[in-house]
Formats: C-alpha cells, sequence, structure tokens
C-alpha cells in the first residue's frame, strides 16, 4: 500500500554534508573503500542514522554529482540521483518547457523517479504529487524537490494500484514510464508503467493525459492518439512528448529548445527534390527527420531547397539563400571538388585552412585517421567543414564555412 513519504527536513542538511564530504574525496582520488570508510565515522559524527540511503547510496549521488554537470549545470552541485535516475532525468530547460506547457491547479506525475520534472511541476502549478513505486528514489525526489525550494506531495506506491488511484485528485495526469537502458527496436509494450494501463486507469480520473515516450518512436509506431511532440535541445533529439484530447495542439509538432521556434504538421508543405549544390548548405536537426516534419519545415521557412546529402544519419540541402531557423545549421559553400584526399587538401591549403570537421559518416576508429591525412601541411588560420556527397561514379567534397 502506498503511503507518503516521512519528514525529512531535519536529515537533509545531514545528508547534503555527507554527500559533499564524499565528493571532496572522490576529487581527491580516493578509493571508494577508504571513502566509505571515512563516511562512516563522518555520519557518526553528524548522528546520520537514515533508513533508507546507505553509505553506499551517499557516495553513488556524489559521483553522480560530477556526471550531473553536463546536464544540469550549477544545479548539479545540490541534487540528489542514483545512476538510472540521472540516466533518465529530463534535462532542466525541457522540464520547465514541459511543465509551461502543462500548466494547471493541479498535476500528478505517476511515475516521478528522483523528481527532476517534478520540481518544474511544482514550480508552475498550483498543486503537484509525485508517485514513485521505488522507496528510494522517491526519497531522492523529495530531497531534490527541497534542494529546489519547492514543495510537492510524494507518494511510494504502484500507479496502477487501486490503493494510489484513489488518492489522485488532479486536472492533468503525467507519466515519464521507466525503460530499458537498450533495445534493438523501442516499443510501448516494455514501458513501465505501460502507457496505455494508465490511461485505463485514470481516465476516469481526468481525460487530460500526457507522456514521455522514447524519442527513437516514430509517429507511426505510437498507436496512442494524441499529438507527438518531438523536443530538441541544442539542435539534438532530446525528448518525445504524447498530449492526449484537450491537450493536443495538433497531429505532429517539433519544438526546438531554447528558442522555442515550433513546427507542425499543419504548416504547408513545400517538397524537396534532389539537385544540384548551389550557394549555401541547411544541415537538418534530426529531430525533424525522425517527426516525418521536414516538408512542413521548408514550407514554413519558404525554403525551396534541394537535397543534395541523405545518408540515413543526416539531411542537407542547398539553396541560394540562408535559413534563419534554430531546426537548421547553415554553412557557405566555398569549394567543390572530387572526394580525394590530395585534391582536398589543395583546396584547403588555397582557402587558408588550419583545422576542419568532418560531416559524414565514418566509423569513428577511422575519424582521426582520414581527419590527420586532410589536414596534413595545412598552416593556415581557418576553420572549415567537410561534407560529401555520394554522387553515383564520383562522390564530391563540398568545403563550407559554418554561419551563425
Amino acid at each position: 500500500m502506498g503511503h507518503s513519504v516521512e519528514s525529512i527536513e531535519k536529515e537533509y542538511l545531514k545528508i547534503q554534508k555527507a554527500v559533499e564530504f564524499s565528493l571532496k574525496r572522490i576529487r581527491r582520488g580516493y578509493g571508494k573503500e577508504r571513502i566509505l570508510r571515512d563516511l562512516r565515522r563522518f555520519n557518526k559524527k553528524l548522528r546520520l542514522k537514515n533508513p533508507i540511503l546507505n553509505e553506499e547510496d551517499i557516495f553513488e549521488i556524489a559521483r553522480n554529482r560530477i556526471k550531473a554537470r553536463e546536464k544540469f549545470g550549477k544545479l548539479a552541485a545540490k541534487l540528489f540521483f542514483d545512476e538510472d535516475g540521472l540516466r533518465y532525468s529530463t534535462p532542466p530547460s525541457v522540464a520547465e518547457y514541459r511543465a509551461k506547457r502543462l500548466k494547471t491547479n493541479s498535476i500528478a506525475d505517476v511515475s516521478c523517479g528522483s523528481g527532476a520534472q517534478l520540481i518544474y511541476f511544482a514550480r508552475e502549478s498550483e498543486k503537484a504529487i509525485g508517485v514513485e513505486l521505488d522507496k528510494k528514489r522517491a526519497y531522492l525526489a523529495k530531497l531534490n524537490l527541497m534542494a529546489m525550494g519547492e514543495d510537492a506531495e510524494i507518494i511510494v506506491g504502484d500507479a496502477l494500484s487501486d490503493e494510489i488511484a484513489r488518492q489522485i485528485d488532479a486536472e492533468i495526469v503525467f507519466s515519464d514510464p521507466s525503460r530499458p537502458p537498450q533495445e534493438k527496436v523501442r516499443t510501448l509494450e516494455n514501458l513501465e508503467p505501460p502507457p496505455e494501463k494508465v490511461i485505463e486507469r485514470y481516465s476516469k480520473i481526468t481525460s487530460k493525459i500526457a507522456f514521455e515516450l522514447p524519442p527513437q518512436l516514430p509517429p507511426e509506431r505510437i498507436p496512442i492518439e494524441g499529438e507527438k511532440e518531438y523536443t530538441s535541445l541544442n539542435f539534438r533529439l532530446n525528448r518525445l512528448a504524447l498530449y492526449c484530447n484537450e491537450l493536443a495542439e495538433c497531429e505532429v509538432s517539433a519544438i526546438s529548445i531554447p528558442s522555442m521556434e515550433r513546427v507542425t504538421n499543419e504548416t504547408e508543405e513545400i517538397q524537396p527534390e534532389p539537385n544540384g549544390i548551389k550557394d549555401f548548405l541547411h544541415e537538418v536537426d534530426f529531430t525533424v527527420i525522425k517527426a516525418g516534419l521536414l516538408p512542413n519545415l521548408l514550407g514554413k521557412l519558404d525554403l525551396h531547397a534541394d537535397i543534395v546529402i541523405d545518408d540515413g544519419k543526416r539531411i542537407v540541402f542547398s539553396s541560394n539563400t540562408r535559413s534563419s531557423s534554430s531546426f537548421v545549421r547553415d554553412y557557405r559553400v566555398e569549394e567543390i571538388c572530387s572526394f580525394n584526399f590530395s585534391e582536398i587538401n589543395d583546396k584547403l591549403k588555397k582557402l587558408g585552412a588550419g583545422k576542419i570537421t568532418l560531416r559524414f559518416s565514418l566509423p569513428p576508429s577511422e575519424y582521426w585517421n582520414v581527419r590527420n591525412k586532410l589536414e596534413s601541411g595545412l598552416d593556415g588560420k581557418e576553420w572549415f567543414y567537410l561534407f560529401r556527397k555520394c554522387d553515383g561514379e564520383e562522390d564530391k567534397a563540398i568545403i563550407a564555412t559554418p554561419l551563425d
């Protein structure tokens, strides 16, 4: 039976000190066993006897604070994550956007994990409730709420059980289900709790239900009706949200964070065509490709562009105008030649190149070998980008300059 996590206000500062104690020793290069031994003595002085977190847990939290800097920046210094909690936690800018879109009087996050998204639900909505099956992770969620100065009710238990469902009174129900770390093909069936069961359980409470789903899923592999919103964070596919019933604004959309530029399936389309290389290259955010919204993006930008590269990992277009879109990276074409190392190297020398970045598919083990050959003898100051256009009998090299 679910129950509220016990009050931890008195323990919060002690746990924070224990984590910081461990973190200092990790940074000094001490081994795990020594840190755990020192931590036991330190906790005795603190009189820290926590029924949920032991020394191993505190050590893991400290280690994950170092890893969390990439996702959470300065906030990582005061947050609490275990390994899986950090891996699947929502980045702050995405969590903030999601909370603002779902802003309401009351919202329930029925698979809240360590609470990264719940923090922003609590900040934006009048009332927020978190449900988490794992007692330890629910405890971390409470710690994270306290660290960020927010408040939400945390319930420990199975969100699909009658006992928990009876405790939920919310206008919106949100679920970010856990998923296996690795799958050959992402499916809804392996998510926990399964989205269709969440809908079945909570549709009696509200029709406003939203999910976070694996972003690798294309729209056609999502059997639940609603808006499929693909989120790009700094030009990389990051999240996929599903908004059901009244929460949906269209069938498929993509949003770019931090710019908040948006494109939907309702935008007028312009179909691209394979053709020649013009003055500018446009590298398209993979988020738009995954969402199937490329023609809509071109229509939104009124960009009549020709396909230059489509190698399964990136799509690059060419036109005679710049794009001015967060979903597109623009490059000015400087030189075009045969994809021959010697010829490319000669062109780079004439352009005053010092360095290049390779923008074509290549096994990671070969990247630096190829780059070093192409950069051989370069003594200029300019930095160029090299694209490869597979063009029948003879591949083309496109040397380009990135534009802000």
